[in-house]
């Protein structure tokens, strides 16, 4: 049996496995073809993962995920509800994960994930309900493994975004303290995860012997993150050109190039791409004083985490701390709690 961790982002899935796997691809669905496999006629072997080709086939309809549906999928779409765990693509987002990591020849797993902290109250029982339906029948049909074994969930535990990022903050793999000086009774730790749509950001508590207690009043989920920022240059771009429009991938291309060729010439953005982010960071940074208010001056570390973390780091006004791999701090922490919850009782349960 394997331990499954998913972080199913706006933006992107992260995933790991007890058994060293992880990866990383956009967190967009799409509509499939039939008989469009396009990973045939390669030199690659037919069960190596390639995650720009996932073509899946869920009870017996095709989908297409990640770069695949983005290149491919005239309907392809990301969940924006605030209850996404009815959606169709969330689920589909989600199987997809767990057959990259998990192993094929283990059928049975356990599941850890999260919900944004302004959500989990209100939704964690029903998405742990949702998650322990009977998974409907997989197949990959390009991008991973050639066997399509189903999968049963033994177990699942649903934890809150953020709050579960401070155990891949402070403990590392092997269980060690990252930052001893930080676990002093009293002492409080922030985060900052800014993610593809929203940025959650929490307080904690240090209380003697390792734990902590979150400071609710000091926590919450802005609706601000990545998407504000490609929005910006969107619009940017419509304003140079006379009103076209332009797809993700050519919006990535500006932010990370800072120009883009139109009608065979090139146009400058390093304009528009430095005030865009200025403009997410002002945005977030006066909802974060809002809600801290003067407590922010004594916090005893603020970490700043999420795949929004490195985008939008030098921007802010404050020197906030980093940490390796914040873009999977989630899915990390799920992971760590998960085990130290669940991981004792089933191993006694086997």
């Amino acid at each position: 049996m394997e331990y499954v961790s998913v972080d199913i982002g706006y933006g992107f899935v992260k995933a790991i496995s007890s058994n060293g796997k992880r990866v990383i691809f956009p967190a967009v669905v799409g509509s499939g073809r039939e008989g469009m496999n396009f990973a045939l006629g390669n030199d690659r072997q037919i069960d190596e993962q390639k995650l720009d080709e996932l073509h899946i086939q869920v009870n017996g309809k095709h989908y297409y995920v990640g770069e695949m549906a983005q290149r491919n999928a005239t309907d392809y779409s990301r969940v924006f509800e605030r209850v996404r765990f009815n959606h169709e693509y969330t689920m589909i987002l989600l199987q997809t994960a767990i057959h990259l990591v998990a192993s094929p020849e283990e059928r049975e797993f356990v599941l850890f994930t999260g919900l944004p902290l302004d959500y989990y109250k209100s939704q964690v029982k029903d998405f742990e309900a949702k998650l322990k339906e009977p998974l409907p029948a997989f197949k990959w049909i390009s991008g991973g493994s050639n066997e399509s074994s189903n999968k049963v969930m033994k177990a699942v535990k649903v934890f809150p975004q953020a709050l579960s990022a401070i155990w891949a903050t402070l403990i590392n793999a092997e269980g060690r303290v990252v930052h001893p000086e930080l676990m002093q009774e009293g002492n409080q730790i922030a985060v900052i995860d800014i993610g593809f749509r929203t940025t959650d950001v929490c307080v904690v508590e240090m209380k003697q012997g390792g734990g902590f207690r979150p400071l609710l009043a000091l926590c919450d989920t802005i609706d601000i993150g990545v998407v504000n920022l490609q929005d910006m240059i969107k619009t940017a771009y419509k304003d140079k050109t006379g009103g076209s429009n332009l797809s993700e991938g050519k919006i990535e291309r500006i932010l990370s190039t800072k120009q883009m060729k139109y009608k065979g010439k090139v146009v400058d953005f390093t304009a528009e791409v430095e005030k865009a982010h200025q403009s997410v960071v002002n945005a977030i940074e006066d909802r974060i004083s809002t809600l801290w208010k003067e407590e922010a001056d004594t916090f005893d570390a603020t970490f700043l985490l999420g795949g929004g973390g490195s985008t939008f780091h030098s921007y802010f006004t404050n020197e906030y701390d980093t940490i390796l791999d914040g873009q999977f701090a989630n899915t990390i922490g799920y992971y760590r709690l998960g085990k130290m919850l669940l991981g004792e009782r089933l191993g006694q349960e086997n």
